[in-house]
């Protein structure tokens, strides 16, 4: 008996046998979900080259496709001997869309987001500090990707095709909930659920385009992967902030054999949907080779997807506390004056238990709830205050993101300045309690534009004691963050801005733009 048709009669009935309509009607259902989902799985050939002839004045993410130099004459590759004698030149090492130069470059596997604009949702490290990048499709057509967005934390990015691509179709994305929810609702993921796995784990198959199939049932959720050694890492609060979510419990592992050894393979349950994308980076720093680990597709992955589709930064979520270990929940050991725990009325040594429904019994929960729903989010915070449970209702602002990220659309700039989330100030270092007990609201003046009027009259307000200037009023108007400022700004011709330094509240400016 084979290992497939001996693992069918363990999971089914014991009187199943091969000709059981119940065997064939699983085996028909994972048949119909392979051949329904391949034009969405695609392969990924990353170079990091650096004989690939430089783009001038790059867009961010930009890659496109190799430059006519890097392309050199294909005679130079002819093998020697009588005319006669000679085959065909072989591909040009450097270029990608040849199956034969594959197994000479990185690569992986990565999903159709959107197969108009030739969207392709991959691992972050995959494309990490690639200089070309080719997609190809399940009917072997393909085409150089730029990156469209990227973001380390989550270890997700975004491809945009540089020329379309015949043939490929949008994923169907699972609703995928790994607890129960907020209002009771029942996980769609746990263990012993069916999964069906299809990616690219050898070379030859991300050459020839066709995904390779496995299947098997998910073993584990909710888990954390293996933490980097102390020397690869900074301070306590820092690491603690700074650690990709992988790290901080939200993964799932499977047994479907193609997804062991495939970084992007996608994921799905039995009626066809995404549940996960696939990664080999997670067991890095342990001691498994690989341990089957795959993203899931639950509210959170689904918000940041939704911002790196649009090619945005990801802005993760910021209550303002500092957490530490509670008996039941995390203990509040600090609250950052201005940020949104602070003005929702959280104080020290309160108990967090819950956020929008997600139980809170470690520091890093908070970190993963409270992160992934991501900035401007209003949250539910249930928390117990010597002995009686309460709740808050407050707005997230955004932490402080130090790993690397990519993204091809900016905040607009109102007469050249950009401004972002004051709370960006308390989240560096984690050090809560440095600054002034009433700092002003308002938002931080993230950059200007050379030579304008914003940098002109910046330059004219002068430089505040640290830092950067705090915007408090537009036209005489409060704002208290970034959707604020440029709905008060939006169409105007002129404006007044008036100004505050963080570090000397009573410093106050008023400019005039442009």
């Amino acid at each position: 008996m084979s290992r497939t048709a001996a693992i069918l009669v363990v999971l089914l009935p014991l009187a199943a046998t091969a000709a059981d309509p119940n065997v064939k009607a699983f085996e028909e259902q994972i048949q119909k979900v392979a051949d329904a989902a391949a034009p969405s799985v695609v392969s990924v050939v990353v170079s990091h080259s650096k004989l690939y002839t430089p783009l001038r004045n790059p867009k961010p993410g930009q890659l496109g496709v190799p430059d006519q130099n890097d392309l050199l004459s294909p005679e130079r590759f002819r093998p020697f001997g009588p005319r006669w004698q000679q085959t065909a030149p072989p591909p040009h090492p450097l270029d990608l869309s040849a199956p034969d130069n594959v197994a000479d470059h990185l690569f992986g596997s990565g999903v159709v987001l959107d197969d108009r604009d030739g969207l392709i949702l991959v691992p972050y490290h995959l494309i990490d500090g690639a200089k070309k990048v080719y997609v190809r499709g399940s009917a072997g057509k393909g085409s150089y990707a730029d990156i469209h967005a990227a973001d380390a934390k989550s270890d997700l990015a975004v491809l945009r095709l540089v020329a379309p691509v015949a043939g490929l179709k949008a994923v169907r994305i699972a609703d995928v909930r790994v607890s129960t929810g907020s209002n009771g609702e029942k996980p769609t993921l746990k263990k012993g659920s069916m999964v069906i796995a299809l990616g690219h784990p050898t070379a030859a198959a991300a050459g020839e385009g066709s995904a390779s199939l496995g299947w098997g049932v998910l073993s584990n959720v909710r888990l954390k992967s293996a933490q980097p050694p102390p020397a690869l890492s900074g301070g306590a609060n820092d690491l603690l902030r700074q650690r990709p979510l992988h790290q901080q419990g939200g993964m799932i592992q499977i047994d479907a054999r193609v997804a062991l050894a495939n970084t992007g393979a996608a994921v799905f349950n039995t009626d066809g949907e995404l549940v996960g994308l696939g990664s080999t980076v997670a067991a890095v720093y342990g001691s498994e080779a690989n341990g089957g680990y795959a993203i899931p597709m639950d509210a959170g992955y689904r918000r940041v997807v939704a911002t790196l589709k649009e090619g945005k930064e990801v802005e993760y979520g910021f209550l303002g506390v500092s957490p530490a270990e509670g008996s039941g929940g995390v203990r509040v050991t600090g609250v950052s004056a201005g940020c949104p725990a602070a003005i929702a009325g959280l104080q020290q040594e309160d108990l967090l238990t819950a956020i929008d429904g997600n139980t809170l019994a470690t520091p890093d929960d908070l970190l993963l709830y409270g992160g992934g729903a991501l900035a401007g989010t209003e949250v539910t915070v249930e928390y117990v205050r010597n002995g009686k449970p309460a709740k808050a209702k407050l707005t997230l602002a955004k932490n402080l993101n130090q790993l690397p990220f990519i993204a091809t659309v900016t905040p607009p700039a109102t007469f050249g300045i950009r401004i972002d989330y004051y709370s960006l100030r308390a989240a560096g270092g984690g050090q809560l309690d440095r600054f002034q007990a009433n700092p002003p609201p308002g938002v931080l003046v993230r950059d200007v534009e050379p030579g304008s009027p914003g940098e002109r009259a910046i330059k004219d307000a002068g430089q505040p004691a640290k830092g950067a200037w705090v915007v408090t009023h537009v036209d005489g108007k409060p704002v208290t963050n970034p959707k604020e400022f440029y709905a008060l700004a939006a169409g105007k011709k002129s404006l007044k801005l008036h100004l505050a330094d963080p570090d000397q509240p009573t410093t106050r400016v008023e400019i005039s733009l442009p």
